[in-house]
Order: structure tokens, then C-alpha cells, then sequence
């Protein structure tokens, strides 16, 4: 019995290997995917370490995670490099105390060495003391826009810019 001029023993071996192929492909497609899902849950706890860090404040914790060369652009201000980075958040350790509420976050994976993300975040700030404060409108409603890069270190921020949605 022949089908295409190929005999049985012939078909079966044909249709095993692309029994192969299929299945190669989708566990190298599956590999890819769970891949980007790290990613993406790095990058996404590199957004929310940031707020953390940031009102605690504590800037050396802050600093890791950034590249060393990384600029971090606020209200037109850019700070440039790490310990530019620290220093803004050092100085105001006396300042106003600050929570950054993050809600969306999408984290878009380029390669398997580049990424970039967008949150949201709205911004309260209290004078300095201790205890809770009186609630204030925000300070700011915007987006963070970045750019995550894997490193030696692991992933971390490349490059942050805050982009005002509403402000007071």
C-alpha cells in the first residue's frame, strides 16, 4: 500500500520527526515565554523597589538599582549616574516625606538583555515629623518611562524619566 510514493515504514518515519519539530517548537516556545515572564517580574519589582526605597529614604538601596551610568530625569531636572542619583535622594532625606503609589505597570521585553516599562504613580508628600500626617491632594499624577538592561549585576534601570500627567 503506497500513498504518495512513499511506503509505510517511510510515512511513520516522516510523520515521527515532525512529531519532533512540533514538539521542539513548543517547548522552545514555552522556554521564550516563561523567559519573558521573568523579565518581566524583575522589571516590575524594580519599579515598585524604586517607590519603596525612595520614601524610605534610603538612597544607597535606591542607587543598586540603577546601572552606573544611568539617568534619572524629574521635572525637567536629569541626574546622571548612580551616586548623582543617591545624593538627590540623600538631600532630601530632611525634606518632605513622599509615598509613591504605583498602579499600572507594563513591562515590554525586547531582547533577552533589554526592556522597557511604563507605570503609573501619583505622588504624596507631608512636611517632615513623625506620625501620620493630614492627607494632602498629590503632588504629582504621572508615568515612569524606562529602560531596564541586564547587567553583570543583574537586571536594573538604565534610564528613568517621570513624565507629569497632572499637577497641582
Amino acid at each position: 500500500n503506497r500513498t504518495f510514493g512513499l511506503s509505510m515504514a517511510k510515512r511513520k518515519k516522516a510523520s515521527g520527526v515532525w512529531v519532533v519539530c512540533i514538539l521542539a517548537t513548543v517547548f522552545a516556545s514555552q522556554a521564550a515565554a516563561d523567559r519573558s515572564a521573568d523579565i518581566k517580574d524583575v522589571c516590575t519589582d524594580l519599579v515598585l523597589d524604586y517607590a519603596y526605597y525612595r520614601d524610605r529614604p534610603e538612597p544607597e538601596q535606591l542607587g543598586r538599582l540603577f546601572t552606573k551610568d544611568a539617568t534619572l530625569m524629574v521635572m525637567g531636572q536629569a541626574f546622571k549616574g548612580r551616586s548623582e542619583i543617591e545624593k538627590r535622594v540623600r538631600d532630601a532625606r530632611d525634606g518632605p516625606v513622599f509615598r509613591h503609589m504605583m498602579s499600572t505597570i507594563r513591562i515590554f521585553v525586547l531582547d533577552a538583555d533589554h526592556a522597557r516599562g511604563v507605570s503609573y504613580v501619583t505622588v504624596y508628600s507631608a512636611p517632615p515629623g513623625e506620625g501620620p500626617r493630614p492627607l494632602q491632594d498629590p503632588v504629582a499624577v504621572g508615568e515612569y518611562h524606562d529602560q531596564f538592561v541586564r547587567t553583570e549585576h543583574g537586571w536594573q534601570i538604565a534610564q528613568r524619566e517621570f513624565v507629569a500627567v497632572y499637577l497641582p
